[in-house]
């Protein structure tokens, strides 16, 4: 499965990183391309804003392409590339799983084989400078949701509980997006979210449960060149540290 990281101009340069924007199939748009999730890929629009003018924190906001999840990063300062890659997947999964969890969906042990798979599947993850502006109006939402709680708090940053309660009250909200066909549909985005984790962690994994494709449609295809950073390897890595 290829995971898709768009990041925004912002993001690039608070990461000072170099790399390349998502290309064109047809010459237009470049840099501002749609991301697609289907069933061999998932894609997150990725944008970082400084909790207050020239002072503060930073949160990093990342918005899953169909199901328009949301989640809210913190950092006191700016990461690697690798750092920032491993975060955002622990997040996501963390997430899927606290959901199940919640729904009681699945057992301990079962949620663990989740965990196992999740790792497994996500061998490797693209990165592009590009804006999904369908994605982009969602991640000025989250924009003012985070200063607009920083402000009323009198803080300067989120704490990760912070982050993570504020995050799941947006996630609550419905969202609008257009549909393969140009249609316009509402939504919330937990269910969706839930939905693609499930047939992608867990699907066939257990006798009881088989979960529904829910990208049935084939999407175009996404190109595979890109800025590779593998998650397998910088897990190695820092269980080596």
């Amino acid at each position: 499965m290829k995971t898709i990281i768009s990041t925004s101009k912002a993001l690039t340069k608070w990461l000072n990183i170099d790399i390349p924007r998502m290309p064109s199939p047809d010459g237009k748009r470049i840099g501002t391309q749609p991301l697609v999730t289907d069933s061999h890929t998932i894609s997150w629009q990725c944008h970082v804003i400084q909790n207050r003018y020239k002072g503060g924190g930073f949160t990093v906001i990342a918005v899953e392409a169909y199901s328009r999840f949301t989640l809210l990063l913190p950092f006191d300062y700016a990461p690697t590339q690798e750092e920032l890659q491993a975060q955002l997947l622990e997040a996501w999964i963390m997430e899927l799983v606290t959901i199940i969890v919640e729904l009681d969906m699945l057992g301990e042990e079962q949620v663990g084989v989740i965990f196992d798979r999740f790792y497994q599947v996500l061998s490797s993850v693209k990165w592009w400078r590009n804006t999904d502006l369908s994605i982009n109006g969602h991640v000025a939402d989250a924009d003012q949701w985070v200063k607009q709680t920083i402000n009323n708090h009198n803080a300067d940053a989120l704490s990760e509980d912070d982050a993570e309660g504020l995050a799941r009250h947006i996630n609550q909200f419905s969202k609008s997006a257009k549909d393969g066909n140009g249609k316009k549909q509402r939504f919330y985005p937990i269910p969706r979210f839930l939905e693609d984790g499930l047939y992608r962690f867990a699907s066939g994994l257990f006798e009881a449960n088989d979960f529904a494709n829910v990208h049935p449609v084939k999407s175009p295809p996404v190109t595979t060149q890109g800025n590779v950073v593998s998650f397998a390897d910088y897990r190695a890595k820092s269980k080596g540290a």
